[in-house]
């Protein structure tokens, strides 16, 4: 807004404002005289609105008065985004170009031509009416590509070369000297390798946009509805260089070539570089590039390479005190006298500026000579010298013995041989350490989340089962039962994440989700339902739902359900099974790291309330004290990755408005969908156990007025029916909070509530149902929920009993259902909200590197982790407390809020890294220090970065490494040793 608009709107609000504050001291003025001129606040209620209104009003005034700025033109955004990106490019390749040498002391000074006139096209399609200068001599060089580029009138230019001819070399030269010369708001040059195409499925411009956004993902933000991505190619803002045209599959040559000229905008620049022999094939089969002209790499000068290699070499002291190095007495020699296949074949490889590369940092090491070149039968042939270098660098990047040196040449080669060949099987050329762990085996795939978060919860209550009230913590009751537990927990998880999570988020299932889920969830609560009662407890269901039951049996099927309902929660967050890396959204926003280390305060705050009592030297349980340390850790992490975050980003992932509608918008799906599976799979549960119920107690014989032992029993004309026990009977009363009803558990349990107040008891019992509810009484009058009880009476007392709650199958069987489907909807709601808010592309248009990216994922997925777990913890104790009297269920806070967390922590790209890790370091593929030699590989030129991937430094090497299958071995127990 602008001028009278931006003053109007202005007065409006401010007229709010004063009318809000002249209501308020009016209803404060008529309080005070109504009470003799003194102020009487009407209870906290009253201090509160007045309150609230002062500040609201407060910030509505202040909010309106600072908003003066206009909003900048969308024009505007694109070129301030543009020149943002421009700088993350600069930063990027400038690294690369230093980790490759280019600047120690120069690249290579290839030289160039201009290529054969069939491979342009017409000059007046390349001229539009404005002479192309010609070179002048000495000009045709690498210096001068990036100023050749820019005098070409159309801007499009193709770079053809042998293999190793340097055209990658020259694309991120070229890139960087565009970027020196480029003005602000103008194009800006983009490096795509054309490897990850698939010009028969992709559209260009789509693909385009798909890598802008996966190298910097902060341009996948929109403006006016439209990605920055998009709106930035649209705009004639991205000068593509399209590296590698000859790494598309030979048979799409034809049609990369058709998707180019038919996608690339009239005047849009444009490099493209590509081996000689493909790009003929494709102008033979096809077309040229529309408007460009074409240049050729020329072979090395033979000068060139003498002075780079004695250039870089390590100085020697020769006669006369004169300075030579190793390779002197070896390009001498090949000046003297060519005629001999090994200086032939020599003379070959060195007019390659790759070879001339790899011969430097081989006979780098001191070990080395290069005479053997000349005098080894070996290298009389090109392709003998190319392959000895090519199988030589990597042993002579890892041998220098220099600062760390843990790396063994061998064990290097072996480990890079691996990667090489499985690129090769997956046929790329980009290495993704999130995408390692496609290489564990399927089925360890899908076990392993599973497996990761119940080792991290069984860390975490560790210190519980070795304390003394680790009894009091856990529903079982025995070691079998804890047992049966977790591995009904990790079955159910691990079933859970395959059949309802998609394998990748680029291939969510859309509208087969909900009836996926719906179906999943609804035949596990069929199975376990089936399998508790056919195991025992048919006549006993009715007359148990929703309580904590003995055996191991039923913990089995209850870590079960427990675990698919995890993986319920997790799928409706909308998580897939292989995940990517992620930040936190407030990465670029000011206001959004405050909000986030503002809540970062609040949790340390709740963590410090919950342990006040322990501070002040009072007795504090287990849980209490495991979530203020929860808290405490949430809260660091959470103010950590907000101040790590800030110090990276240029462009905001998303505004606190954003966050907040996310926020809601994934807890009304979470709520929405929950409630649906829920109570779908809780109306399940009751219509089969019901139906069994009732065929069970068909059969059950007619017990009034009879005894069975200690047992009598008596169905009264109202139709209650109560069994009573002529001797006493031990166990023990819970008395919870809240006036809740009691719970009865039998004599030498260990009720999870005793932190409340507990009596034993040792008297006469009567087990009373009525209305399908069953009760027992102690002492004659004392009602309690009877857990785990049952057992004492005899089979035919029991079934004649549940015969009894079978006649009213919506209060024991479809209401309690029903119920425990709320109960997941309440629970899923709020963490699908909260998993969808906090969650967000990985920032790499300032971290555009990959241990730069794993550090983000892992504080986010720390920082995620804790945050849901603390809120799942709150909203289950809530819930604890509503459903205290419902048995079992006020036990859901001790079963579900600290898997939620672990189980969030094993499906991130961090978590799934660690189980690659372990697999691929047990079957010695790659050291247990993985990034780490990834990181090193990098440094010392076997490997490049392309944004937060991986390369080797050309497809050459890769090839060559992926074929050596026998790779040397050493002794198994030193190479176990040192990896």
């Amino acid at each position: 807004m602008r001028g009278r608009e931006v003053w109007t709107r202005r007065r409006l609000w401010v007229g709010v404002g004063g009318a809000a504050l002249v209501v308020l001291a009016v209803t404060l003025r008529r309080v005070s005289g109504e009470h003799g001129g003194q102020v009487q606040y009407d209870g906290p209620a009253f201090v509160v609105s007045v309150v609230g209104v002062m500040v609201s009003v407060a910030a509505l005034l202040v909010d309106v008065l600072r908003r003066t700025d206009a909003p900048p033109e969308p024009g505007v955004v694109l070129r301030q985004t543009a020149d943002a990106l421009a700088e993350a490019v600069r930063v990027q390749w400038a690294q690369e170009a230093r980790l490759r040498r280019l600047q120690d002391p120069k690249p290579l000074n290839v030289r160039w031509r201009w290529a054969d006139r069939l491979l342009t096209d017409d000059t007046r399609n390349i001229r539009r009416g404005r002479p192309v200068p010609e070179p002048r001599p000495g000009d045709n060089c690498l210096a001068s590509i990036a100023t050749a580029f820019e005098e070409v009138p159309s801007r499009r230019m193709v770079v053809l070369g042998s293999p190793g001819s340097g055209k990658s070399v020259l694309a991120v030269c070229c890139t960087l000297d565009l970027l020196r010369k480029r003005t602000p708001g103008t194009a800006v040059p983009v490096i795509f390798p054309l490897a990850a195409w698939d010009p028969g499925t992709t559209a260009l411009r789509a693909w385009l946009v798909e890598r802008i956004v996966a190298e910097y993902r902060p341009l996948a933000a929109t403006t006016d509805g439209t990605v920055l991505a998009q709106a930035l190619l649209d705009a004639g803002l991205i000068a593509p260089v399209l590296d590698g045209f000859d790494e598309l599959p030979p048979a799409l040559y034809g049609t990369g070539m058709r998707r180019l000229n038919a996608e690339l905008d009239d005047g849009m620049p444009v490099l493209v570089t590509s081996r000689t022999t493909a790009w003929r094939s494709t102008v033979a089969c096809s077309d040229v590039l529309t408007g460009a002209e074409v240049l050729e790499l020329l072979p090395l000068d033979f000068a060139e390479a003498k002075s780079y290699l004695e250039r870089t070499a390590r100085p020697l002291r020769g006669p006369g005190d004169r300075r030579t190095t190793v390779w002197t007495p070896v390009l001498d020699s090949l000046q003297e006298d060519s005629r001999t296949p090994a200086a032939g074949a020599l003379l070959q490889i060195l007019t390659n500026p790759l070879m001339v590369a790899l011969a430097r940092t081989v006979y780098g090491d001191v070990s080395r000579d290069p005479q053997e070149l000349l005098d080894d039968p070996r290298f009389g042939t090109t392709a003998g010298i190319e392959e000895h270098l090519l199988d030589a660098f990597v042993p002579a990047a890892f041998g220098d013995g220099g600062v760390d040196s843990r790396w063994r040449a061998a064990d290097a080669r072996r480990w890079l041989a691996w990667l090489a060949r499985e690129l090769e099987r997956r046929e790329t050329k980009r290495l993704a350490w999130w995408e390692l762990y496609l290489c564990v085996p399927r089925a360890l795939r899908v076990v392993a989340p599973a497996l990761l978060a119940q080792a991290l919860t069984f860390v975490l209550a560790v210190p519980i089962l070795l304390s003394s009230v680790g009894g009091d913590v856990f529903v079982s009751d025995d070691r079998p039962s804890l047992a049966a537990n977790l591995v009904g927990n990790l079955v159910g998880f691990a079933g859970g994440l395959a059949l309802l999570l998609p394998m990748s988020a680029a291939r969510r299932e859309g509208r087969t989700a909900l009836p996926r889920q719906l179906t999943v969830c609804m035949a596990t609560a069929a199975i376990a339902t089936l399998g508790y009662t056919l195991a025992g407890g048919s006549v006993q269901f009715g007359l148990q739902f929703g309580t904590v039951t003995d055996g191991w049996v039923a913990e089995l099927f209850s870590g079960a359900v427990f675990g698919v309902l995890i993986a319920l929660y997790f799928g409706v967050a909308g998580l897939a099974r292989h995940a990517v890396p992620l930040g936190l959204p407030w990465a670029g926003s000011p206001a959004g790291r405050l909000a986030a280390q503002a809540g970062g305060g609040l949790l340390a705050l709740a963590g410090l309330v919950i342990v006040r009592p322990w501070l002040f030297g009072h007795g504090l349980g287990v849980w209490p004290m495991v979530a203020g340390a929860l808290c405490f850790v949430a809260a660091l992490c959470l103010w950590a990755a907000a101040r790590r975050q800030g110090g990276r980003t240029a462009v905001s992932h998303a505004g606190e408005g954003r966050i907040a509608r996310r926020f809601v918008t994934g807890l009304l799906h979470g709520w929405a969908v929950c409630l649906l599976v829920g109570m779908a799979a809780g109306g399940t549960v009751g219509a089969v156990g019901y139906a069994l119920s009732a065929v069970e107690t068909s059969r059950a014989p007619d017990l009034d007025g009879r005894r069975l032992g200690k047992w009598s029993h008596q169905e009264t004309p109202g139709g209650v029916r109560t069994v009573e026990s002529s001797t006493e009977i031990a166990g023990v009363l819970v008395y919870p909070h809240g006036g809740a009803r009691l719970t009865a558990y039998p004599h030498g349990s260990h009720p999870p509530s005793c932190d409340q107040k507990c009596e034993s008891f040792d008297t006469r019992v009567t087990f009373r149902v009525a209305q399908g509810d069953l009760r027992i009484l102690v002492d004659g009058h004392t009602a309690a929920d009877a857990v785990n009880m049952l057992p004492e009476l005899p089979e035919q007392s029991r079934t004649w009993l549940a015969q009894s709650a079978a006649r009213h199958p919506l209060d024991r069987f479809l209401l309690p259902g029903a119920m425990g489907g709320v109960l997941i909807a309440l629970i899923g709601g709020p963490a699908s909200g909260l998993y969808r808010a906090l969650s967000t592309p990985s920032d790499l248009i300032r971290a555009a590197s990959p241990q730069v990216t794993l550090r983000t994922d892992r504080m986010a997925s720390l920082s995620r982790s804790g945050v849901v777990a603390v809120m799942t913890g709150g909203v289950c104790v809530l819930l604890a407390w509503v459903f205290a009297s419902r048995g079992g269920l006020d036990h859901v806070a001790a079963q579900m809020w600290v898997p939620m967390g672990t189980a969030a922590l094993a499906l991130t790209a961090w978590g799934q890294l660690a189980v690659a890790r372990i697999w691929l370091a047990l079957t010695r593929r790659l050291p247990w220090r993985l990034m780490t030699f990834l990181d090193e590989a990098h440094r010392r030129g076997v490997l490049r970065q392309s944004g937060a991937h991986y390369e080797f430094r050309h497809l050459r090497m890769q090839q060559r490494l992926a074929s050596a299958t026998e790779v040397p071995q050493e002794d198994p127990r030193t190479t176990a040793s040192t990896a």
